[in-house]
């Protein structure tokens, strides 16, 4: 039986399955944040592609956490992959001051295993949602201004403030040139929003490539506001130490 362990910092990734990836290789993240969109979305991408897990993530800087799933263990934080696509998800919510530590070995981790980009999928706090009829999903790379995000649909975030552990991984990854791109979708703030996981998924599969049917993902999106209220309500609780409600909306002039 396949077993790999390495520590990057004082984070240990465990593998065990073997993979290895194709180029051009992608990796997407998906931490519980605004409205849980990356949450909702990375967790029903993995479902739809059928990705295998091959691996997580634990450190002595977690809470002491088992997380069991269909009678299962698994690590706090789990790997996922296929030939071309790595999944690092979460359900848990770190401090800040364990996201700040956390992100550059995953960034590490992603240049170690030889992604060429990283992709984040989260939500954008929109006033008056519930009257919203279409909502847009913004990016804020690493690069600027990038021509394949804006074919896709998404639309540049020009001026404002990113806060949590996606500002923290577009900067980590501009310091270690590592192109990646965070995928912000409008959202309610502290309410589980499917209807922007879904946008943010169609949006991210026409830059990976891959065909990602939302229909089922629409169709439940009770359930899942039902399912995700508590998580939702441990992410609010980090929200209020980070200043979340701040975000984006003091818009920058230059």
């Amino acid at each position: 039986m396949f077993y790999s362990e390495e520590w990057i910092g004082n984070f240990r990734f465990v593998e065990y399955k073997e993979w290895n990836l194709e180029k051009p290789a992608t990796l997407i993240v998906g931490f519980p944040d605004t409205g849980l969109v990356g949450v909702i979305g990375v967790s029903y991408l993995v479902s739809k592609l059928g990705l295998d897990e091959v691996g997580g993530i634990d450190s002595p800087h977690f809470p002491p956490i088992a997380v069991i799933q269909n009678g299962i263990l698994r690590h706090p934080i789990r790997i996922f992959s296929s030939k071309k696509l790595g999944i690092i998800y979460t359900e848990l919510t770190f401090t800040p001051e364990i996201s700040s530590i956390l992100i550059p070995v995953i960034v590490d981790y992603a240049r170690i295993k030889g992604f060429d980009m990283i992709i984040g999928l989260t939500g954008i706090a929109k006033p008056n949602r519930l009257d919203a009829v279409e909502l847009i999903t913004y990016y804020v790379s690493s690069l600027g201004r990038v021509e394949l995000l804006e074919k896709a649909g998404a639309k540049i975030f020009e001026n404002g403030i990113l806060i949590g552990p996606y500002a923290l991984l577009l900067k980590e990854a501009m310091r270690k040139r590592i192109p990646a791109h965070v995928l912000l979708t409008e959202s309610f703030l502290e309410f589980p929003d499917p209807e922007a996981a879904a946008v943010g998924l169609t949006t991210l599969s026409k830059i990976i490539g891959v065909e990602i049917d939302v229909g089922e993902l629409l169709q439940q999106a009770e359930m899942i506001r039902l399912r995700a209220r508590d998580l939702m309500r441990r992410t609010s609780q980090t929200f209020s130490r980070l200043g979340k409600d701040l975000e984006y909306s003091v818009p920058l002039h230059m």
